[in-house]
């Protein structure tokens, strides 16, 4: 698919002046991040545990969260953790069953099935949980939206204490407290934390709440840091304020990890812990927990995370790989299927549906699909019960949760984001679901290029590509949502040497010029395009460093090629 080039706005003179100590490019690359003040560039660039943590008694049902547990505690009354069964709500789970354990509370942990409960609190399992003399239920990652599960909780004797961080309903749970920094005043600081940082706020305080020395305190507090990474990463959270300072500190535990369980993982993926990013977490780390859920059952990643014995630490993290390595398999065989499927390029909105594909990959194979047609995406299945769920996956041009809501009268539930979303109904209404769907984007986007968008952060003469500018974006690390790794063009860029490489030749490795500098680059996924020696093209790329031998050079990684229309 072609990629529309766009660069972003030059950051005006006045602001560059306001910042002479900063080099240039750096300021352009805040502003790109709308960071623009003193107090905001401080947190960006120099992130500080002790100053930019915020106090988590801020939340305002924080304290009573915590008085209530502490006589739990006191009491021995049973406590159930209900998580999710993705990265976020497993480790959010693990985070608040650890420090409770290690307070000595009575601990019980559920976390739903995907595909026979799906996400959130649900009817049969609160009744389940009550059963077992469970007096509290904490919500993690999930609960703001069960108001009808939390109200039989209640009528079944069971306090609710919510911790999550998904988007508000009309009408909140009538639960004991709700930890969630975007309820209507709510006057914690941060908007933005992971269900895994919801969690951890929670965890934060029972610890500063706690006997312990301080000492002690500070030490647990800070080992919880390697969850709440993985949790901040895999959910895709903007990864600023707060968060980046969390996943900065969380980095440097996650290397040093000590569960026991997590270094097995680690292990078993061939992953060197010294060198852990948050690129590891988000394709190497997270993916396998995520793969205990959507294969079968997220307990599996739980009692990894938990697990204390070597020997039994390996057997379960050789399981959760071998869950991964056929995560990966079927997902390549669904997106081949859907791919294989007859769509109508007419259309704005694409629904793949086969009745026999795993609910719990419909996402991965979303998301997979709108990569390469750049129009939202639906994929649905066929369940057990013979209900039909979907994951959908969407371009900022067109609203998942809007779009859902508005047909609320074909689904039986529903939920998600503005690009992400799920929901399951009856067969019946399959056919007017999808013509619904489809008219609405088609008029929302008729007038809309759906070419793919390349935001491109800055023009950059590529003779002034150098060791410097390395240091400048090693700044910005760690990259993800709302922090992307730069994009950067030069052009009128002299191939000098160009080869097709990888095990189906599908990538480019070439040598590049202009004037006296002379860089290697890597395309990948675009050996399709022709090229060859002697040609001047425009490129638009990342910057990293390859290492081999003992030796360390600038390497580009290029994200898309054009023949250059001009020369300089």
């Amino acid at each position: 698919m072609t990629n529309n080039w766009q660069i972003i706005s030059e950051v005006d003179q006045e602001l560059a002046e306001n910042f002479p100590e900063l080099d240039p490019i750096i300021v352009q690359l805040l502003a790109n991040r709308g960071l623009k003040t003193q107090e905001e560039i401080d947190e960006f660039l120099y992130p500080d545990y002790s100053r930019d943590i915020h106090d988590p008694f801020l939340f305002k049902d924080m304290k009573k969260a915590c008085q209530r547990l502490f006589e739990a505690i006191k009491e021995q009354e049973q406590i159930t953790v209900f998580g999710d069964y993705d990265a976020d709500g497993v480790s959010s789970a693990t985070i608040l069953s650890t420090i409770l354990e290690k307070l000595g509370a009575k601990v019980d942990v559920y976390l739903p099935h995907r595909e026979k409960e799906g996400y959130g609190l649900n009817q049969n399992a609160v009744a389940e949980i009550a059963k077992t003399g469970t007096k509290i239920i904490i919500s993690c990652d999930c609960g703001i939206s069960n108001t009808a599960e939390v109200k039989t909780a209640n009528d079944l004797g069971l306090e609710v204490i919510i911790t999550d961080h998904h988007a508000i309903p009309e009408k909140l749970p009538e639960a004991l407290a709700i930890i969630h920094p975007q309820i209507e005043g709510e006057q914690y600081p941060f908007k933005y934390l992971a269900g895994g940082g919801v969690a951890f706020k929670l965890a934060q305080a029972l610890i500063k709440s706690s006997d312990l020395d301080q000492a002690e305190k500070e030490k647990t507090e800070k080992w919880l840091l390697d969850l709440v990474a993985i949790s901040t990463v895999a959910d895709m959270v903007p990864l600023l304020g707060e968060n980046r300072t969390l996943v900065k500190y969380g980095l440097i535990v996650l290397q040093k990890t000590k569960r026991i369980g997590l270094r097995a993982m680690i292990k078993a993926a061939g992953i060197d812990p010294e060198k852990i990013d948050a690129v590891t977490i988000g394709f190497a780390i997270a993916p396998r927990i995520n793969a205990a859920g959507r294969m079968d059952h997220a307990n599996l990643a739980f009692y990894l995370l938990k697990e204390t014995e070597e020997i039994k630490a390996n057997t379960l993290a050789e399981e959760l790989n071998q869950q991964n390595v056929q995560r990966q398999r079927l997902t390549e065989q669904i997106v081949k299927e859907a791919k294989q499927k007859p769509i109508d390029l007419k259309q704005s909105l694409f629904i793949f549906y086969q009745e026999d594909w795993p609910a719990g990959l419909t996402g991965l194979v979303a998301s997979r699909l709108l990569r390469e047609y750049n129009r939202p995406c639906f994929v649905l299945t066929k369940t057990e019960d013979g209900n039909i769920v979907g994951s959908a996956r969407s371009i900022k041009e067109f609203d998942i949760s809007k779009a859902l809501k508005a047909n609320e009268q074909f689904l039986k539930r529903f939920g998600g984001h503005p690009q992400a979303g799920g929901f399951a109904m009856d067969p019946e209404h399959l056919e007017a679901l999808t013509a619904s769907l489809q008219k609405s984007a088609n008029e929302q986007l008729k007038d809309q290029d759906l070419s793919a968008i390349l935001e491109i952060e800055l023009a950059v003469d590529f003779e002034k590509i150098n060791w410097s500018l390395l240091d400048i974006l090693d700044q910005f690390s760690p990259f993800g949502q709302k922090n992307p790794e730069p994009l950067f063009i030069s052009k009128d860029i002299l191939i000098t040497d160009l080869k097709k490489v990888g095990k189906d030749q599908s990538h480019l490795k070439l040598q590049l010029v202009k004037k006296d500098k002379k860089l290697g680059a890597i395309a990948f996924g675009l050996a399709k395009l022709d090229l060859a020696i002697g040609q001047r093209i425009d490129i638009v790329y990342n910057l990293s460093i390859n290492q081999w031998n003992g030796n360390r050079e600038i390497q580009l990684m290029i994200k898309d090629i054009k023949l250059s229309t001009s020369s300089s």
